[in-house]
């Protein structure tokens, strides 16, 4: 079996070179300057691309999607790149340089990651998957040998419900009026039950609220349950410390994702207790699993290895520890400020338009920088479709993955508009890193806007009442066609026609989203 890893410390460097001539790891996991946010800013190719709106025109891109999917920076988009094009290899399985040196790189992850949630690698142990649904599916899978019952709340999305329920009946605590977890709800069920593990969420992917998980920590404890985290939404935004094992506030299970925390999609982690996971049957038995395996039995390894079978997205991996590098660079604690000033200016702007409802509860300190609202007047589908159409703004419109706390928030706080037999949903701005004061200020004007329905465009819903598609036309003056430079018009004067196909809300049917523009008179 191979050894377990230090935390911190790279395996490839200068001092520990696997061989002549070793690859460079990326950041340094040393101190280093702090860069300004103008310089943060700077690092994303995303936060200068142009975009085209409806009359024909174009706008910087005003990117606030960040609760589904972060953009890499640069220096993540480098070393994914330098790995894939220059030291591609899979992982202990060779002895030839590329394979040491990609072992190496991949090895050095389990450290960087323990280190930025606080853990300890001999008594924790980290698993890397895909997505954070499959880490805490191993979560449950982990704990489905455990006597007793789980608890999980009203706040989660469906990647911390759906997991659990496959394996039987769950408890699950309420939230209040205001969105906020019930404790004294969730205290009553672990008293009246036997209970193995409280799954709650980091943050709310709707509202950005973060329950007090280390008072739900001890809570469970308590009354003898473990905790698992889903920290698909906190980990690029908030200091996480998941304490001794012996502090009765600890977090036994950390789940989270890249894609949310400025790497690419298709690598993710699960930090759990190594006594737990060491004894539990492997998730996925295959490639690396095993020490042994004969005609007539096999001999499993500990964890890690134990639950990663097959070859990982080593590529993935080594970006999302690249990315959490650039995080601690930046310094967790001043991303946390910035974050907070623009959820405080933000959720000030958006509620002294009359007719917009914010959702969540009222204290900005409580939240992350995901706002989820209603226009008055108009549904989120459309409202949308125009923020995106005529100021370049991408928002997130629809339920979120978490049906069970819209549901609770619109019946609790009101403020929609659905489309004719759709299920009602909410307009989700999300912040990132590199946002600013001047992007808040952007995006409460495009909201304006859409209070007072001024927007350029005609648009209606098209279909027997799909609440799916949305149809904008504008006829204007344009030099050249939304394609960008070179597309052609063959006139000065043209109708534009964009078919906006977003995601279908109709009760028992999901589908996946979309732009299609179509420019009348142009070849495409």
């Amino acid at each position: 079996m191979r050894p377990r890893y230090p935390v911190g410390g790279h395996l490839c460097s200068t001092s520990g070179r696997v061989a002549p001539g070793s690859i460079h790891q990326g950041m340094p996991d040393g101190p280093s300057p702090r860069p300004t946010w103008a310089q943060v800013r700077a690092e994303f190719p995303i936060a200068c691309r142009k975009v085209p709106l409806i009359d024909g025109s174009e706008a910087t891109l005003l990117y606030l999607d960040h609760a589904a999917s972060t953009h890499a920076p640069r220096c993540v988009l480098d070393r994914y790149t330098r790995f894939m094009a220059g030291e591609y290899a899979n992982i202990h399985r060779g002895t030839h340089l590329l394979s040491r040196a990609a072992t190496a790189a991949f090895d050095d992850c389990y450290g960087v990651v323990t280190r930025f949630l606080g853990g300890d690698l001999d008594r924790g142990s980290i698993v890397f998957l895909g997505n954070t649904t499959q880490a805490i599916d191993l979560v449950a899978h982990v704990v489905d040998c455990l006597p007793g019952k789980v608890i999980t709340t009203e706040l989660e999305h469906h990647s911390n419900d759906l997991p659990y329920r496959k394996r039987g009946p769950l408890l699950r605590a309420r939230v209040r009026a205001d969105g906020s977890l019930d404790l004294d709800h969730l205290h009553g069920l672990l008293g009246a039950n036997r209970v193995k593990l409280v799954a709650l969420t980091g943050a709310s992917n709707v509202t950005g609220w973060m329950p007090q998980v280390h008072t739900v920590a001890r809570m469970a404890h308590e009354h003898g349950a473990l905790i698992a985290l889903d920290c698909a939404q906190l980990l690029a935004h908030q200091a996480i410390d998941v304490r001794p094992p012996d502090d009765p506030e600890h977090l036994d299970f950390v789940a989270a994702a890249g894609h949310k925390a400025y790497a690419p999609f298709g690598s993710s982690f699960l930090y759990g207790p190594r006594w737990l996971m060491d004894e539990a049957p492997p998730y996925l038995p295959g490639g690396g699993t095993a020490s042994r395996v004969s005609a007539h039995g096999v001999e499993f390894v500990a964890s890690p290895d134990r639950h990663q079978g097959g070859t990982p997205n080593i590529g993935g991996v080594i970006a999302l520890a690249e990315a959490l590098r650039y995080l601690e660079q930046i310094g967790m604690d001043r991303i946390r400020e910035h974050e907070r000033e623009l959820v405080h200016a933000a959720m000030k702007g958006l509620r002294e338009i009359e007719g917009v409802t914010v959702y969540g509860p009222e204290n900005p300190d409580e939240r992350l920088a995901v706002l989820t609202f209603n226009v008055a007047g108009v549904s989120d589908l459309l409202a949308a479709a125009v923020l995106s159409e005529e100021r370049g703004i991408a928002c997130r419109n629809g339920r979120f993955c978490a049906h069970v706390y819209v549901d609770r928030l619109l019946a609790n706080q009101g403020g929609y508009t659905a489309e004719p037999d759709a299920t009602p949903g909410a307009v989700r701005a999300s912040f990132g890193l590199y946002n600013t004061l001047a992007d808040v200020e952007r995006l409460i004007e495009g909201v304006a806007m859409l209070r007072a329905q001024s927007w350029k465009g005609r648009y209606r819903v098209l279909g027997p009442g799909s609440a799916g598609v949305v149809k904008a036309e504008f006829a204007g003056r344009c030099n050249e066609s939304l394609d960008g430079p070179g597309g052609g018009w063959v006139s000065a004067r043209w109708a534009i026609v964009a078919t906006v196909i977003l995601a279908r809300r109709l009760p028992g049917r999901a589908r996946g989203a979309g732009v299609l523009a179509r420019l009348a008179g142009v070849r495409w």
